[in-house]
Formats: structure tokens, sequence, C-alpha cells
């Protein structure tokens, strides 16, 4: 009965913790600029200035960009680069990709369970046709989802250049055993 009590104890602090670290991320992101209303969604977007190329490629606790996927109630805070600290308490941005807003392949990365956070815990709700919205200090960039498809973790074509401008999301699956990956793949829309 102790060991039970520890596991609920356990699970309920590191999930109140994790919570508790994003809002911390997401109201730092919002503190950092005027706002406005974007969409039919209650979220916001900044005007202040992207962050410089130095700033781009080196990571530190600063948030960029938000991902809003309004259809799974999910607003996200992303930081550059996918290593272990960038993921920890955020999404990531693949740093060897494009930017939001820039033409080719932007590729956010992130963990979908308890241990690692649950930013991406409900991406596989997301259906073709949903919209995603990305968030930067300087606009809003919109996104219709195309394409939804799991790879092996081998797989790094998800990673490729494209002429248009899309954004590919990604997280391990199945959930809690992430033998392979869940792509979404969006293109922007005006």
């Amino acid at each position: 009965m102790v060991i039970g009590v520890i596991v609920i104890v356990t699970s309920i602090t590191v999930n109140t913790f994790q919570y508790l670290t994003k809002q911390e991320a997401i109201s730092s992101f919002n503190e950092a600029g005027s706002w406005e209303k974007i969409e039919d969604t209650k979220d916001i977007v900044s005007n202040e200035d992207v962050p410089s190329e130095a700033e781009k490629t080196s990571f530190d606790s600063k948030i960029n960009y938000l991902v809003r996927i309004p259809k799974i109630d999910s607003v996200e805070p992303v930081s550059e680069g996918t290593s272990k600290e960038a993921l920890a308490n955020s999404l990531g941005h693949d740093t060897s990709t494009a930017y939001p807003g820039e033409k080719g392949n932007c590729v956010i990365a992130g963990h979908r369970n308890y241990t690692f956070g649950k930013f991406f815990n409900r991406l596989d709700e997301v259906e073709i046709g949903d919209m995603i919205y990305v968030d930067t200090h300087e606009e809003t960039y919109t996104y219709k989802v195309k394409e939804i498809k799991v790879v092996e973790p081998e797989d790094v074509s998800i990673l490729d250049n494209t002429e248009e401008e899309i954004l590919t999301l990604y997280t391990c699956t199945p959930i809690y055993i992430a033998t392979h990956r869940l792509v979404v793949i969006a293109e922007r829309v005006e």
C-alpha cells in the first residue's frame, strides 16, 4: 500500500511540475510583446522582433515559438534544438530545417508521455484537414494538415527540405512503447 501511495504521489508531482514549467514558458513568451487575437482561437501572438541567427542556432531555455493545435486543445512552447535538454521542457525545432514562415520544411519534435512531458500526448488525434498555428514573436503562420504517417525511427526523410512551406511535427508512437515515429505534415495556408 505504501508503494502504491508513493507511485501516485510521484506521478502527481511530476505532472504538476511539468504543467507549471510549461505554463511558465508560455507566460514568458506572452510577456515578450504586445498581443492580438488570431483566428477564432483564444491564444495570442507577439509583434516583437524575431531572435537573431545566433540565438536560433544555440539552445537556451528561451521559448521562440508556440505551436497551437485547436483540434486537441494544445498550446505548446517550442525552443531551438532537439537535444535532451531542449525537449525536457518544451517541443524542439530541428535547427537543420527551415524556420516557421520560411520556404522549406520546418520540423518540430516532442515527447508524448508522462516521463518526459506530454507535449504531443494527443497528436494521434489530429486528422487531415485540421489547422495548426505557429506563433512567433513576429507573426502567426497557419498550416493545414495534409498527411499523417508512421515511420521507423531510422527514417530521416522527414527532415528533407521541400520547395513549399511545410510544417512537420513528429513524436514517438505508440505511446509508452515508442517503437516508431508518428509524423504529421501540414502545408502553409494564407
